[in-house]
């Protein structure tokens, strides 16, 4: 009660409350500065920062000196002010020196003379006693080598090129020099108690400044079994960076307009926020985020009408809104914003090889939607997508994603040999990773319709080991064990089914898991179990409903399942339901049909 009544007796709301609206006004004020390009990022954090911490010096104050008439200011009060004000003054310095760093190695890679794709992998500094991990170090850097030189986009020196500077202490700058690398990777390996941590750090060769840096552990038993994982998952990470490194200098260079690069800088930024916001499903910050990139970039493309790389963004994300569009009537809406908004690029330039993959990705999202009523309408528009994206390849090879969508585009020819070649040459051509994780289970898929199971598993393979918490690299290790291309191994199939069920998101797990039953049923069913396989077809057939899954896409599934076991009136009987709910479904081209296409009973399912 004393703490109350102390509250009462003292103006500890009233100062709270005035300083809460004051502050927040001035909040409000810099952020409008801040996303007008009048201020920096930097200082928005940095108000941010000091507002929080002097909430709680207002809280302070209010306490000690909300009562009437003169107070004095005791030491506990001074103390406490004090310790807020150093901390908060530290962070804010080191705010400030990451800002100053950051901006510094942006303005580097834009001024370089060096090409930022060719890359210097600088051998490990090996600080461990003794020089303990100089073998580990020396196989990590040559993996490491050897995985980016792997990747088309870049120009990776041998290490023989990079042998001569090993010697610890040579200058970043004198390196890049003389080897012409627009980008130096170097990095340490060291002992931390039990674990081996290895740090990397990525560079502009010419003047040495840092970019990027990152670190990771691993238990120094594994250090050897895990190199060439390590490399990989380094390889993704630098990946990553230069693509952004080399699309913030390349963009620089299409225009000579200061305030219209930095608009649209800040616009892709807004769009990246926008596409983090997308993975954690907050719908308010996404439509936000995307309508302030889309202002941003309109401001752009007002400040340089001569620059297409604006109008080519804005495309690009009308087709996000579209993706991710509640309606029909909202759907359509967007796609066609996207290709109004693109149409400018296009027009100073009809053969701008990114806006026409916009201009084909828009129609081609349009197309799948199947809105258009009349066929050749229909087929009208599937072909002017399928002409944009394969003119937009021909013109810039180095277009994944564009690769990405004509082998997805091809998958509806139908032409899985084209869709399984546009898909691979999307892999190889995405050094920055942006799409790898959809090309990857592309060539799982399609390698599977092809019955290619030795490609369709090491592609399998390589989305495990690259996208650890997708639940489909684990799913087609399953359905890789229903086929000759792996050995049925009933224990370590229930084991992915359980790996499946804790990483596949809340609203698949229920279709993930019967499915998973259901492809376990044929494992069981190679293994020379088929009591077992049929109790557990028994099971999960039981769990099927419409609202688990509305297309009976599983009846498919199970019919398929059945025929391993030789049930082939049952496995009929679910494809005249599943023929019911697709009358264009083309059972006679599909590889896992082929023993029950001679049965007495196959024309109930085809017609004749």
């Amino acid at each position: 009660m004393s703490f109350i009544k102390g509250l009462k007796e003292r103006r500890f709301v009233q100062i709270l409350a005035s300083y809460l609206a004051a502050g927040w006004v001035a909040i409000e004020v810099i952020n409008q500065l801040v996303e007008r390009g009048r201020l920096p990022d930097m200082v928005y954090d940095l108000a941010l920062m000091w507002y929080l911490a002097g909430l709680v010096i207002a809280v302070l104050v209010g306490w000690y000196h909300g009562e009437k008439g003169k107070q004095r200011a005791p030491m506990a009060e001074l103390a406490a002010i004090a310790v807020i004000a150093v901390a908060t003054l530290g962070l804010s310095g080191a705010n400030v020196a990451s800002y100053m760093a950051n901006r510094a190695a942006r303005t580097a890679a834009e001024a370089s003379r060096l090409d930022l794709h060719r890359v210097a992998v600088l051998y490990l500094e090996d600080l461990s006693p003794r020089a303990g991990l100089a073998p580990a170090a020396d196989g990590f850097t040559e993996s490491l080598i050897a995985e980016l030189t792997a990747v088309k986009g870049l120009d990776v020196l041998s290490r023989g090129a990079v042998q001569p500077y090993r010697a610890a202490g040579t200058a970043p700058e004198r390196v890049g020099r003389a080897l012409e690398a627009g980008t130096l990777v170097a990095g340490t390996i060291e002992q931390i108690g039990e674990k081996v941590r290895v740090s990397l750090r990525l560079m502009d060769g010419e003047s040495g400044i840092e970019a990027q840096r990152t670190s990771f552990d691993i238990a120094q038993q594994d250090l050897l079994a895990a190199r060439d994982t390590l490399a990989e998952r380094a390889a993704a990470m630098l990946r990553e960076w230069l693509g952004d490194e080399v699309r913030l200098r390349s963009t620089k260079r299409g225009t000579a307009n200061t305030a219209a690069w930095l608009l649209y800088q800040r616009g892709e930024k807004a769009r990246k926020d926008a596409e983090d916001a997308l993975k954690q499903g907050d719908q308010d910050a996404i439509i936000a985020l995307f309508e302030t990139a889309d202002s941003l970039l309109a401001e752009a493309q007002r400040a340089d009408g001569t620059w297409t790389d604006p109008a080519v963004l804005r495309g690009h994300i009308a087709y996000r809104r579209a993706r991710v569009a509640t309606s029909p009537e909202e759907l359509v809406r967007w796609v066609e914003l996207g290709l109004a908004r693109v149409t400018p690029a296009l027009t100073l330039d009809p053969n701008e090889p990114r806006g026409l993959e916009v201009r084909g990705t828009l129609k081609y999202w349009l197309w799948l939607q199947s809105f258009e009523s009349d066929p050749e309408r229909a087929e009208a528009l599937f072909q002017s997508a399928r002409a944009d994206l394969e003119r937009a390849v021909q013109l810039d090879p180095t277009l994944a994603s564009a690769h990405s969508f004509l082998s997805h585009l091809y998958l509806n020819v139908p032409d899985q040999p084209a869709a399984v070649l546009a898909a691979r040459r999307a892999y190889e051509e995405d050094a920055y990773l942006e799409n790898a994780e959809a090309v990857v289970w592309r060539l799982v898929t399609s390698t599977y319709n092809m019955e290619q199971f030795a490609e369709m598993g090491r592609w399998c393979d390589v989305g495990r080991r690259r996208f650890p918490d997708d639940f489909r690299f684990r799913s087609c290790g399953l359905q890789l064990m229903t086929t000759t291309g792996a050995e049925p191994d009933v224990p370590r199939a229930w084991q992915l089914l359980a790996e499946v069920d804790s990483l596949a998101p809340a609203h698949q797990a229920g279709f993930e898991r019967i499915r998973g039953e259901l492809l376990i049923g044929g494992i069981l069913a190679r293994a020379g179990l088929p009591d077992s396989a049929r109790a557990v077809l028994e099971r999960a057939h039981a769990a099927i409903s419409p609202e688990l899954d509305p297309q009976r896409d599983l009846y498919r599934q199970e019919a398929y399942i059945l025929t391993m076991l030789g049930d082939y009136d049952r496995a009929v009987d679910l494809l005249k339901l599943d023929a019911a709910l697709h009358p264009d479904a083309d059972y006679d081209s599909q590889w896992w049909w082929r023993e029950l296409r001679s049965h007495p009973r196959w024309r109930e399912v085809v017609g004749s």
